[in-house]
Formats: structure tokens, sequence, C-alpha cells
């Protein structure tokens, strides 16, 4: 049901109130009417319907978990595949913008659709479907009117929403048990609370939407068959493509039309600050001009297609000292925390917030300790985000090196497929106390890696001297052990099954790191080896690649592969074998060289 501020009255008291209607408010409410049918909801959003299609909203590229939370959780599935469309993963080109065509540079992506799916979506026609969900569903749509401010009840009573329409006409209060912040970048408790923290990670964005279809294909001149052979069913258009280099890159993500509509493409510039100011890309002629310096023939393609609109962000990450909190409220969507558009996370993040948001309500409305799950909530959500926030913080000279970024994607591949997308699917995060700590301690594992991972991945990527080579590195190629763990997010486990599946791939990350360590300090050689292992206190690791791993390296043929462990000859399969500087043989010299010299050099500084 709508409610006019005209002529129908607000039942002025909610079990929840959402404080905006955006991505993250709906599908909050749509969670809250299908796990908790007797609550009470309400979204106040200050749009009024009808929505136009390809609004301008970040958001539109989904992955393994949000899809999951869109299409299953919240049963939107059948819709998404017939009105929006199936990505076909992310797809990168990494370095040689200003020099090179685009079938002269290294892509990465993946070689085929993938089984399990994720979706290219028009964020405008699908809020107006969520907005016609949740109103056939129950929920009290307020539309055109915006939260002003909020009391929060310090006693365990309701809270006080004061909302006021877009005119300010009109000015209401409701009740709420329990309160929602869904202002998106607004942040109204944030900033109310003086919850904003920085997040660590500084860059900018401007995006805009054209009509129409922006082929990379386009890009590439039908002479050059083996380029395009690598794609017979062109694919690649459905992917969300990245051109990129050091501390950028620029986007292309298709938009499906809706009945009788036309397509559209969502064209977008991500710089780091360190490396590009915000000042240039502020606006859309200086935005198009950079794309002109950095990506000329993505701007020769663009140049002359009209913006139906445009947007920029400076600095838009950023994190909160506290997004779920026992006095009954939540932070949710960009309201919360945000980190970066690259890989998509922030849907996920939404599907997060959202679920620890409705088992809190849960225990509310039906009986639970709400502020013991309220403080793990807290402490899972922060700790995620600090995690991913950490792919990006050190990421920037990583766009533009093509044997680095590779082995980046295969890093992050492994550790989200491993661990963050089932602890989601299983539905982990609702076991008991005494069965959800184990898993923590697991996610702790994993997070230590990945801040050793980045590091050394960012150090390498300064110290190399790769150049992108005209080649198709698959991520994921079939078979593999990284699209077996794609493939596995489809499997049912039981909560034991999914522990012993999470401590084997937390054992096997550990050796997946090692090879990275290896491929590192090969590629460089002794002198910017040394300075590598020093930047990252390699000598502190608990581990290093193996005697064994080492000596395999000097066999050849079938001897060599039966040397070697599975996932380096899973790496291998995926990245090709490593690059070896002149001065790295034998890798058991190398290797003790680099250390000894490090730690002689961390003596004498220290």
């Amino acid at each position: 049901m709508t409610a006019d501020a005209t002529t129908a009255p607000i039942v002025p008291r909610f079990d929840v109130v959402i404080g905006g209607g955006g991505l993250a408010g709906l599908t909050l409410a749509r969670q809250l009417r299908r796990e908790l049918p007797e609550a009470r909801v309400a979204v106040i959003e200050r749009q009024r319907r009808p929505l136009r299609a390809a609004a301008h909203k970040v958001g539109e590229s989904s992955v393994e978990l949000s899809a999951h939370y869109f299409g299953v959780v919240l049963g939107l599935g059948e819709y998404l595949r017939a009105e929006h469309y199936i990505k076909n993963g992310l797809r990168f080109f990494p370095g040689g913008g200003q020099t090179l065509a685009l079938e002269m540079r290294t892509e990465i992506g993946p070689p085929e659709p993938s089984r399990v799916p994720s979706f290219q979506l028009d964020r405008g026609r699908l809020e107006q479907h969520l907005r016609d969900l949740d109103e056939a569903d129950g929920v009290e749509l307020i539309e055109g009117h915006v939260v002003k401010d909020v009391d929060l009840a310090e006693d365990g009573g309701d809270h006080v929403v004061h909302i006021a329409s877009v005119d300010g006409e009109q000015v209401r209060t409701l009740q709420a048990g329990y309160f929602v912040d869904a202002t998106g970048r607004r942040g109204l408790l944030r900033g109310k609370l003086g919850l904003k923290v920085p997040s660590g990670h500084n860059a900018n964005a401007a995006w805009w939407r054209v009509k129409g279809r922006v082929d990379l294909a386009d890009l590439v001149p039908a002479s050059d068959r083996q380029w395009h052979q690598r794609d017979p069913d062109h694919l690649r258009w459905y992917s969300t493509v990245h051109f990129m280099g050091v501390g950028y890159w620029l986007w292309y993500i298709p938009l499906a039309p809706g009945a009788g509509g036309e397509a559209h493409t969502s064209l977008g510039i991500v710089v780091h600050d360190e490396v590009h100011a915000f000042d240039t890309i502020r606006t859309f002629e200086r935005a198009l001009a950079w794309v002109e310096t950095h990506e000329p023939l993505c701007y020769a393609q663009i140049k002359d297609m009209p913006a139906e609109d445009f947007l920029c962000l400076r600095n838009y990450s950023h994190g909160a000292k506290r997004c779920f909190s026992p006095q009954r409220w939540s932070l949710i969507g960009d309201a919360g925390v945000f980190a970066d558009p690259f890989y998509s996370p922030g849907s996920d993040f939404i599907a997060l917030a959202n679920s620890f948001t409705t088992e809190i309500v849960k225990a509310q409305l039906r009986g639970g300790d709400v502020a013991a799950l309220t403080e793990r909530y807290d402490r899972i959500y922060l700790r995620f985000f600090d995690v991913t926030t950490e792919l990006y913080r050190k990421a920037a000279p990583v766009y533009g090196r093509p044997r680095v970024m590779a082995a980046k994607v295969y890093w992050d591949d492994f550790n989200y497929w491993s661990f963050v997308c089932h602890y989601f699917f299983r539905r982990i995060f609702a076991l008991p106390d005494a069965e959800h700590d184990r898993f923590e301690a697991l996610s702790q594992g994993f997070a230590e890696q990945q801040f050793r991972a980045q590091k050394l991945l960012a150090e390498w990527a300064v110290r190399a001297s790769d150049v992108p080579q005209p080649i198709h590195i698959t991520l994921p190629p079939v078979p593999s052990i990284l699209a077996n763990l794609h493939l596995d997010l489809e499997r049912e486990m039981s909560v034991e099954e999914v522990y012993a599946y999470m401590q084997d791939k937390l054992a096997l990350a550990g050796e997946v790191l090692d090879e990275l360590v290896l491929r590192a300090l090969a590629a460089l050689g002794p002198e910017l080896g040394q300075e590598l292992a020093v930047a990252v206190d390699l000598g502190s690791w608990p581990r290093r690649p193996s005697s064994e791993r080492l000596a395999a390296h000097a066999l050849i043929g079938g001897a060599r592969r039966r040397a070697l462990p599975p996932v380096v000859r899973d790496m291998e399969r995926c990245l090709g074998r490593m690059d070896v500087h002149p001065g790295s043989l034998p890798l058991e010299a190398l290797l003790a060289g680099i250390l000894g010299a490090a730690a002689a050099a961390q003596q004498r500084v220290g």
C-alpha cells in the first residue's frame, strides 16, 4: 500500500522504519517481509515513481554473493534472467592504453559463460520492480519524503522518526521499534553520531550513461581474426570491462533494454588520488579529455555519444566506527561504509548488512539476545570491510602491470570463492556463537594472508618491468582449481562440510601465497628481490616456498610436473610459467641470498 501525504493517513508505529528507498532499503524491506511477515515495515524515499530506466546510480554490476542474495534470498532469479543481462564475469585490459592497440594488450577474463550467475543491472528498472513488489508485500512506501532527523530512544522505547515532504509542506513523525539508515552517501546517522572514519583508500570516480551499445569488439579490426576467435559467441560484451593503467581503470557496462526500450551503456572512470587528481575528471568535458589522454581508442569510440547524465565523486571510500547498534539501529549501503567499485563489492555489503539486520530484528521480535548479536555482526561486518578495502588501498601500481594484475585476480578470486561467498551462501552468520566462533577464527586466518598478499603484489608491481603482451589469460580456465572453487558455490554443504572446506582452502591459500612470493622474487632478480623482501618484511612471514618446490623448477617434462604441488600446476595453467630474471637461478640460492641480505639490511636499520 502506498501512502499519499495529502489524502491517506500514515500508520504512526512500525517495527522497522527504513530511511531511504534505493537498492539497499528496498531489498531490506523485501527480505524483512519474506523472513518476518509479521513485521510492520515502512520505507521513506525522496523520489516518487515512476523511475526512469538507466537510472543514474552506481552499482549496476553484481558478483556472486550479491547475485545469490538478489536471485535466491529475495527470489528475483527468474526476473533478473528475463529482464537484465547475465554477466560474463570481469574482464581486464591492464597497461598500454596510451600506446597500444587493444589487440596488443593482455586480456584477463573468463573463457566461457559462468554456471554461477551474476548480472548487469539496470538500477532504475530494478528499483521500480522492487517498489512494486514491496508494496504488494505490505510494505508502507512513503514516497516524496525524506527523513529529516531521528530521536533515538535510550530506554528501549520507540525511536521517533521525523519526516518531511520534499516540498517541505508536510511534516510528520513516525514511531519505530528499529531504525535503518539507508540514506546513501548523505549518511544521516553517520553524520549525526560522528561515526564516519577514513577507509585508508583515496580514490575518485566519474561516470555517465549513453544510449546504445558500446562494444569493445569494435575497437579491434575484423581482420584480426585470432583476437575475435577467442570469443566466437561474442560474450565479451556482457562482461564488466576494465581498461586499466597505473592508478586508474575505465569501465564499460552494458544495460539491457526494457520492454520496447533502448539499450544503454554505463561508462565510468576510477582514479587513485595519488596518481590522478580529482580535478582531471570533475566535469564531463574533463573526463572525456582524460579518456582521450589515457585510453585514446575508447575516446574515439565514445566522444560523439551524448551523455544522458554525469556525476563525479571525490574520495568516495569511507568507513564507519559502527554499523549495527544495540540501541536498535543499522547503517546499510553507502550510509554505512563503501570500499570501491572495483570487483563490485557494494551490493555484497548490502546483502551482508541487510541479512545481519534481519537477524537482529528477528531476535528483537521473536526473542533473542539482541545486544550480543549486534556486537557480533558489527565486528564481522567492519572486519569484512577492512579486509575488502585492502584490495584497493595499495592497488594503483598493480593496475598497470599485466602479469602482476593476473596474479592479483587469481589471488582475489581464490579468497572470495573460498570463504566470503560460502559464509553467506551457507548462512554461517546465523549460527549460534558456539558454532560461529570457529568460523571467525578461519576468517582471521584469511585476513592475515590477505594483508600480506596485497602488500606483496603492490611492492612487486612497483618494481616490475612487465609490459602488455597480446595474450589472453583465461581466469578461470576449465578445468582448474580456481574453476572448481567457483563451481563449488553451487554445492550444498552441511555446516561441518563447510568448515572442513574452508580449513582446506585456508591451507591452500598459504601455498598460493608461497608461489606468489616465488614468482615475484624470480621475476625481479637478486637486487630488486631483496628490496621487495625488505619492503614486505618477508623474514617475519610464518612460511615461504618449500625446498621441494624450489628443486622442482630445475626438472623438465613429466618429472617437473610430477614434482610440482597441485596448486602450483594450477597457477601455471592459469597464469603461465613464472618469469625468471637471468640472475635468479638456481632458485634455492636466490631465495637464500635474498632472505639473508634482507635480514642483514633490516638489522643495520634496526
